[in-house]
């Protein structure tokens, strides 16, 4: 198997582990008697320690190299699965979600290997790819949970500890892969390492003020912002609006990840060389602002369909050809770093829509976070056109590799901070 097949392997097995506990850490917690603000304070703990560790961890890799990274990162994920799983009160069980969160950079840090061992005309479809293994997992991965509960030889005490044990035995799984099968992606010499800028916020800064890059992680970070409007209320929505209890909503989920992975894994491939990169994020932006629009007059399962296939292509369309592009106009020393930052203004987002999105369907109705996913995605929209009227300034046009390449070549030579 190649590299980039090895890399996607493990993000697949990696958020096969994660979906399986996400939708079970609630009950898991309140089993134990934890109050709704304890449970709050896990879910927001991982974000939180992401957003901080996330830019460090990637101008880490790009120091010393994506391998070690992955290895530290991917043992702190599997540990904290077991802590989560033998433990029985909050101030354990917040330890595990914060020591998740710290090493919480696997995906960021597999983007900025594809990056490495993909030819920047192949990028988009290397992160497709990626993108792809996010749709199956988060598709497979609650089924397996819900399996994971039914089986019958599981003592009643131990059923909702065993899906965390069996999720850091996929976290273990990938772990091992990176030890005996994953390369390390970067060059070996010392003076290609040291071109990227030591670990600091003035680097990270100055790496996001390149031209161009700045603009692509505030769009990669819109088009989050706009989904968050979905993740963080899609099962009150289903159920205010279709009746749907957590087992229709758990098929609408796998249902939308399926769309995404079919799209990410499947067509980005043939759609970026004929079409180029900035036209498909303008197509894919689009078509989430027709997507949202929709879910707001989804009364049927005829509609609900309809509107989240809208969803599910514009998301699979805009994500992996935003980070395609960023990584294109990214030089090989920066690629871990912008990675870090993409990622960290990604779970802001997240972080920010998922309380608004849930304050806007409260009080103002089920429609609303969809209303509101739209105008942002109509942002996001403007910003994309921003976006490619720059590149045609700089004389880099979507689909010219050279000059993509040249321009990212233009910002290799950095001072260290």
């Amino acid at each position: 198997m190649s590299p980039l097949g090895v890399v996607v392997l493990i993000v697949l097995i990696d958020l096969l582990g994660f979906s399986i506990v996400m939708p079970l850490l609630a009950p898991f917690a309140k089993q134990y008697g934890l109050s709704g603000g304890q449970i709050g304070i896990l879910f927001a703990a991982y974000p939180m320690c992401q957003l901080l560790a996330g830019p460090i961890l990637g101008r880490l890799s790009d120091r010393y190299g994506r391998r070690p990274v992955l290895i530290v990162s991917q043992a702190g994920t599997a540990l904290s699965f077991v802590i989560l799983g033998l433990s029985s009160n909050f101030t354990v069980m917040l330890i595990g979600r914060v020591l998740d969160g710290l090493s919480g950079g696997n995906i960021l840090v597999a983007q900025a290997y594809v990056a490495d061992v993909t030819k920047p005309e192949n990028r988009a479809r290397g992160m497709g790819l990626i993108g792809m293994a996010f749709g199956l997992g988060f598709v497979l991965g609650p089924i397996m949970g819900g399996l994971l509960l039914e089986l019958p030889f599981i003592s009643p005490a131990w059923r909702l500890h065993f899906p965390f044990v069996v999720a850091a035995i996929f976290s273990t799984l990938a772990w091992v892969l990176v030890l005996t099968r994953l390369p390390e992606s970067l060059p070996r010499e010392v003076e290609a390492r040291q071109a990227a800028r030591v670990v600091s916020w003035r680097g990270i800064a100055q790496t996001v003020a390149l031209p161009g890059i700045g603009r692509l992680v505030l769009l990669g970070a819109l088009v989050v912002l706009g989904f968050a409007a979905l993740e963080g209320t899609f099962s009150l929505f289903l159920r205010e609006r279709l009746g749907w209890e957590a087992r229709g909503a758990a098929f609408g989920f796998a249902y939308l990840g399926f769309v995404s992975a079919l799209i990410q894994g499947g067509l980005i491939r043939r759609l970026v060389p004929r079409f180029g990169e900035v036209p498909l994020i303008l197509a894919g932006v689009f078509t989430l602002v027709l997507g949202f629009l929709a879910m707001t007059q989804v009364v049927s399962l005829a509609s609900f369909l309809g509107a989240t296939f809208l969803v599910g292509v514009g998301q699979g369309l805009a994500s992996p050809t935003i980070s395609g592009l960023l990584s294109r106009r990214t030089s090989p020393q920066e690629q871990g770093a912008i990675f870090g930052v993409l990622s960290a203004a990604q779970t802001l987002a997240r972080l920010t829509n998922y309380l608004i999105a849930n304050l806007l369907l409260e009080h103002k109705g089920p429609a609303a976070p969809f209303w509101e996913a739209a105008a942002i995605a109509a942002i996001a929209l403007i910003l994309a056109l921003g976006v490619g009227r720059s590149l045609r300034r700089t004389g880099s046009s979507p689909g010219s590799v050279e000059s993509v390449a040249a321009a990212a070549g233009s910002h290799a030579k950095v001072d260290e901070v």
